[in-house]
């Protein structure tokens, strides 16, 4: 096993762990026995815990970046993509909740850190979509893209956690609010196209939620 597979395996443990158990409730020394290593050869690789539960964040955040790279080059629709990115986020928030919850509580610098990195991707990915749709005069006269923004960020800003026990659900729900939010700035030949795709984008979109 190379080095960056041994990295990979031991974040993609801690990961786990830390969202069944809790952060407060995993040591080192559990991380270890599960891979079955040595604590030596685990702090070889992470210094402490604080530094490994950065990384398992940072594997959430690059798992969120592939999906909206892989969408991207099969739908090539940059603002369909960011709505539909809504429900990966919002799914992706819901599966790591006890994870996110108790490195918010126990670990705020590293919580902040991952969401501050997370939020300014999506934003970015959002106002690009909007800019695109606004270019090609897909949206109503007037209509403003920054609010458009602000709005659609801090949807998945406030719910990305949820009490709905099905994380699939939720996120198509939050992906709805969006989509309907948006199409009310739209013209009406380019709701009637986004219409048209909005099923096979979906039919993509849960392809790739179930590899």
């Amino acid at each position: 096993m190379s080095i960056e597979e041994h990295r990979k395996k031991i974040v993609e443990t801690a990961l786990q762990m830390f969202n069944s158990r809790g952060c407060k409730g995993v040591t080192m020394d559990d991380i270890a026995q599960e891979l079955h290593i040595s604590k030596r050869t685990l702090y070889e690789t992470f210094s402490n815990k604080e530094e490994l539960l950065a990384e398992c964040l940072m594997g959430v955040h690059d798992e969120i970046e592939d999906m909206h790279h892989n969408f991207f080059a099969k739908a090539d629709e940059p603002l369909l993509v960011a709505l539909y990115m809504m429900r990966v986020n919002a799914g992706f928030c819901h599966r790591y909740q006890k994870v996110i919850d108790d490195t918010e509580r126990y670990y705020p610098e590293i919580h902040d850190r991952f969401f501050k990195i997370q939020t300014s991707g999506f934003r970015s990915m959002v106002e690009r979509g909007m800019l695109y749709a606004k270019e090609r005069n897909y949206l109503r006269e007037g209509a403003d893209i920054q609010i458009a923004t602000d709005f659609i960020c801090d949807l998945v800003q406030r719910h990305r956690f949820s009490e709905f026990s099905d994380s699939q659900e939720y996120a198509r729900r939050i992906k709805d609010i969006g989509f309907t939010y948006v199409r009310g700035m739209m013209t009406i030949d380019t709701i009637r196209r986004y219409e048209e795709h909005e099923t096979e984008y979906g039919m993509l979109l849960n392809e790739m939620d179930n590899k």
